[in-house]
């Protein structure tokens, strides 16, 4: 796969970030199932980015509905640029399907691209920046990620939410270990990540819930995570979404328990399940790393003992993982468990 050389934002120049531009080490990796009519528009968005020394790696998961043709055909156009890996296999499976890209690309900086979103045209050179500048602070060998606002429309591109603070009730500039245990504010659409967060987070654990939210916890607990308060995703929502991006407002929780209790009791409870098995696993993890004397290590313990302990434990922790409401995480006490 071969990489092409072109036009670098005058912003970068003039800050001498062209020393990595030139070296062409960025990929986007996006991972399709049944992707239109959305699909073109994402595409679109991608290619008329103002930063343009990328590759574009995309792999399908056996779609139906046209989404493979219209692939080719921007392939076709974009030869140097978009790269599509037909390889007959398929997983059904989101987090398995970008786990397969990530495990090919050989970029220094690595993004993440849902297939139905749309991209500000300054996304991939604001958070190249963003990305550059960290790695001038805490090193090439510290893994890294960023991730930037969005803002949520329908599936005919208008206005839902103007930004995931609204979205998901907490400053996003709180995404901090104690609050990734529990909730993934880190959205791998609006993700960049070096490659030595990739090195360190793949292959993806069994119990790791999605690909996204095990890369913000590797980040967070063995490296840095940064957010950039600026919009630069229109994270797309509609019927066929793998995860979305659901209010989670008093309001919005009480309404879902209202229609529907027993099945909304049961999601809670699944949940729960996952985030600590999913803790568990980065407990594991640390330990087999080297880093069970960090206070990273510490923290989680603390919160599988918080989850998993007595009610007397469980109090005495609801301070330190109390991230967002009150109510919902007095909720979470009740009703999770292993």
């Amino acid at each position: 796969m071969g990489r092409r050389k072109s036009e670098i934002p005058q912003r970068l120049l003039e800050k001498g970030i062209c020393k990595i531009t030139m070296n062409e080490r960025v990929d986007i990796v996006m991972a399709t199932y049944n992707g239109m009519p959305y699909i073109r528009e994402q595409l679109q968005s991608i290619l008329w980015q103002d930063y343009q020394q990328f590759r574009l790696l995309i792999h399908d998961d056996g779609s139906t509905d046209g989404t493979v043709e219209e692939i080719k055909k921007v392939a076709e156009r974009y030869p140097d640029k978009v790269f599509f890996v037909e390889d007959g296999i398929t997983f059904k499976d989101a987090k398995k399907n970008f786990e397969h890209l990530l495990k090919m690309t050989d970029a220094d900086y690595i993004f993440l691209a849902d297939q139905d979103d749309v991209w500000l045209p300054s996304k991939v050179s604001v958070m190249v920046e963003e990305m550059y500048n960290l790695e001038q602070e805490y090193g090439k060998n510290t893994p890294l990620l960023t991730f930037s606002d969005y803002a949520t429309v329908d599936t005919h591109g208008f206005p839902i939410a103007t930004s995931m603070g609204k979205i998901w009730g907490v400053n996003p500039r709180s995404a901090c270990l104690e609050l990734l245990l529990t909730k993934n504010i880190v959205s791998g659409c609006t993700c960049c990540f070096n490659r030595a967060l990739l090195e360190k987070a793949i292959p993806l654990p069994k119990m790791a819930i999605m690909h996204d939210w095990w890369l913000a916890l590797i980040a967070s607990a063995i490296g840095k995570v940064k957010y950039v308060p600026m919009v630069l995703t229109l994270y797309r929502q509609h019927s066929k979404n793998t995860v979305g991006a659901r209010k989670t407002t008093l309001a919005s929780t009480v309404s879902r328990y209202l229609k529907s209790p027993m099945r909304a009791i049961a999601a809670f409870k699944r949940l729960g399940k996952l985030c600590i098995n999913q803790a568990y696993e980065l407990l594991l993890y640390l330990e087999k790393s080297g880093f069970s004397g960090t206070p990273e290590y510490a923290i989680v313990a603390q919160y599988v003992e918080y989850r998993t302990g007595s009610y007397i434990t469980r109090v005495r922790y609801f301070r330190k993982f109390k991230r967002d409401s009150f109510l919902r995480e007095f909720w979470r006490i009740i009703m999770w468990n292993r």
